[in-house]
């Protein structure tokens, strides 16, 4: 069987396998669009904002801390509100699917067509690009603007090409509007332009394209600083990282202790903010890497494994450059917290250069050792690697939170339009296509549950809350008020049971005036 196979796909040619290559793509990620059956927390923030936009409410919208792109391209696509979900899971199955042809003439740029199609056979599969390539989330939508950058920066720089050098700076613009830390990648850019420069003994051309790179990433990122700033007071790249911000600052003061001998009339000898940052990467780059190697998927590691050790004949500066994105990525992350799978993510389908150039490797071992039957083998590695993954790359997104939208379609059909719903839990909410309270977390008041009943019905009322909402999550911001609501002794004259799902703890109670 697998001596039929193998010449069937080498009679094809470049363009048909690299056709066939994009329909897999288009093909697996549109099954997850289909058969998703939930949402993310996240993603009912970008529904809140989309739908604002869709609106006309775009200072609303704004006000929500996510960047903008992605909801606005939500609401432009978008016929009405209820289109909202689906219209951005098919904004991010665009995006997935778009980054194969980038990054195809990426890699084969750098070490060939074999590479080229070895690499973007995995971005095809691979489990986490499959499923938020179908999910209502940022990462296909910045992947894809970020590979699209990163294919015009490069082949500006080796072409000195001042306009691919321009739309590498566009591209990361709007990388940046979908999340914020793409604008840190102009940092690696900037660094390549000015060694590309010192290399090649020319100054003239480095300081036009720097110029070139920088203004055309402001002219699309600059407003959407500004704009924070006038809303914060401070200079900041994002409204998420106003508290970070703050919080890093705090710390990094608190944590010089003068019991330890640093000399406070001094303080010009020490920058307590590099030392907390040094700490914080010290710390948190091995769980980085750990979740960078987890994106990166477990059935690729040997594979991946070959591909960094291989014997380097072409490709080296390209590799190089990757490698200083990755690095970036680690680094920079590892200097704020811990990582999760989901940060990782976008950084994957580059680092899929890896994964082609170990094929090739292990392809060039195998013939070195003498084993005749190397292109069988090979093909059995990536079936192998296939089957492994695909029972991943088929399963349905969130299914365990399929019963948020059953119990938002009922809000939707049992609530005003206009009704307020406050909650842990914003999905019932957008399903319910109504507006949405973050609850807020109570102060503790040991041995006195009514006082923060008493406190959150308080605020509820405040702000025209119509409806709470409670599930198995509550308690950890407000045990208090889970406590009063669940207590016999405790009279609650001011809500009305409405709604209530035994089997996953969820009650909805309906605020009385």
């Amino acid at each position: 069987m697998i001596s039929k196979i193998i010449p069937f796909f080498k009679n094809l040619t470049e363009k048909q396998i690299f056709l066939l290559l994009i329909g897999i793509t288009f093909g697996l990620r549109l099954y997850a669009v289909l058969m998703a059956k939930g949402i993310a927390y996240d993603s009912a923030s970008y529904g809140f904002m989309a739908r604002n936009f869709l609106k006309g409410q775009f200072a609303k919208g704004l006000s929500i801390p996510g960047h903008p792109l992605y909801p606005l391209l939500i609401s432009l696509f978008s016929m009405d509100t209820g289109q909202v979900e689906v219209t951005g899971r098919l904004i991010s199955l665009f995006f997935g699917t778009l980054t194969i042809i980038p990054l195809y003439f990426l890699v084969k740029g750098a070490i060939g067509q074999r590479g080229a199609l070895f690499s973007t056979l995995f971005y095809a599969f691979h489990p986490y690009l499959v499923s938020y390539s179908g999910m209502m989330l940022t990462e296909a939508t910045y992947w894809g603007l970020l590979v699209l950058s990163v294919y015009f920066f490069w082949t500006g720089l080796k072409r000195d090409k001042i306009w691919r050098i321009a739309l590498s700076g566009f591209s990361l613009g709007l990388a940046y509007l979908t999340r914020p830390e793409g604008i840190g990648y102009m940092v690696v850019y900037l660094a390549w332009v000015v060694v590309d420069g010192f290399l090649k003994k020319r100054w003239v051309k480095p300081l036009v394209s720097i110029g070139v790179l920088i203004s055309s990433l402001f002219i699309l990122g600059l407003p959407y600083v500004i704009y924070i700033h006038r809303e914060t007071g401070q200079w900041l790249i994002s409204k998420k990282a106003v508290e970070a911000q703050s919080q890093l600052f705090k710390k990094s003061m608190d944590q010089i202790n003068p019991s330890k001998g640093v000399e406070q009339d001094h303080p010009e000898k020490s920058n307590p903010k590099i030392i907390w940052m040094t700490r914080n990467i010290v710390h948190h780059f091995p769980s980085v890497l750990y979740h960078y190697l987890r994106a990166y998927h477990f059935s690729l590691w040997l594979i991946l494994f070959f591909g960094l050790i291989r014997v380097r004949r072409e490709g080296i500066a390209y590799e190089l450059f990757l490698a200083s994105l990755v690095l970036f990525h680690l680094l920079s992350l590892s200097t704020f917290l811990p990582s999760t799978i989901r940060f990782s993510v976008p950084v994957i389908p580059l680092s899929l250069f890896w994964a082609g150039t170990g094929i090739l490797e292990m392809k060039r071992c195998m013939e070195k050792v003498g084993i005749a039957t190397s292109e069988s083998a090979i093909f059995l590695i990536i079936a192998l690697v296939i089957l492994v993954q695909l029972p991943q790359s088929l399963k349905p997104e969130r299914g365990h939170r399929a019963f948020q939208k059953e119990v938002g379609l009922w809000l939707k059909q049992n609530t005003p339009a206009n009704a307020v719903i406050m909650s842990n839990s914003p999905q019932e909410t957008f399903y319910a296509d109504r507006e949405f309270m973050m609850l807020p977390k109570e102060e503790v008041h040991p041995g006195d549950p009514v006082k923060s009943y008493d406190e959150i019905i308080r605020y509820a009322k405040s702000k025209g809350v119509r409806y709470i909402l409670i599930n198995k999550n509550t308690h950890e911001r407000n045990p208090g008020f889970i406590s009063a609501i669940q207590s016999k002794d405790v009279q609650l004259k001011d809500l009305k049971e409405v709604f209530k799902r035994g089997d996953q703890s969820l009650t909805i109670y309906e605020v009385v005036y």
